[in-house]
């Protein structure tokens, strides 16, 4: 029978790979296409391609992080390589949240229907509320770092 920490290591592993294909091979040609489609637009399309794998860059390097972290905690290693990964993913998750809401911004001056900033607004919410765990697990790693060096002495 399979372990939880193995399921969550194959779905996350499949998770990676389709940010891989998002990222080389869908938005590419999906921004291709659109300046192809509307040649009035068609200068968004490198800048768009760039942002589009930064974006999926830092996901997966959350992934990679919570993959670290899923090991360190079955593995119990050393909680300041704990720490690391949280950071990596507070910084990942950060960028992220910037770029989502410059969008919004951009999104609300033009908008004529509020669908769809409502739903940006949505997951920005869910966005600020896994960084505010990640702030969470950091402020209880630190008081185990400070813990164990008190224990020391």
């Amino acid at each position: 029978m399979l372990k939880v920490e193995s399921l969550v290591k194959y779905a996350m592993a499949a998770f990676f790979c389709l940010l891989l294909m998002l990222q080389f091979f869908s938005f590419p040609g999906q921004f291709r296409y659109m300046a192809q489609e509307e040649p009035e637009n068609a200068y968004l399309q490198w800048p768009l391609t760039f942002l589009s794998f930064l974006v999926i860059l830092a996901v997966q390097i959350c992934v990679i992080c919570f993959w670290k972290l899923v090991n360190n905690l079955i593995n119990k290693e050393l909680i300041a390589a704990r720490l690391l990964y949280v950071n990596l993913s507070i910084y990942s998750l950060g960028f992220i949240w910037i770029i989502i809401a410059v969008g919004f911004i951009l999104l609300i001056r033009n908008a004529d229907d509020p669908g769809l900033p409502v739903v940006i607004a949505v997951i920005e919410s869910g966005l600020t509320m896994v960084i505010l765990l990640y702030f969470v697990c950091k402020k209880i790693l630190i008081r185990n770092i400070s813990d164990l060096k008190t224990y020391d002495r």
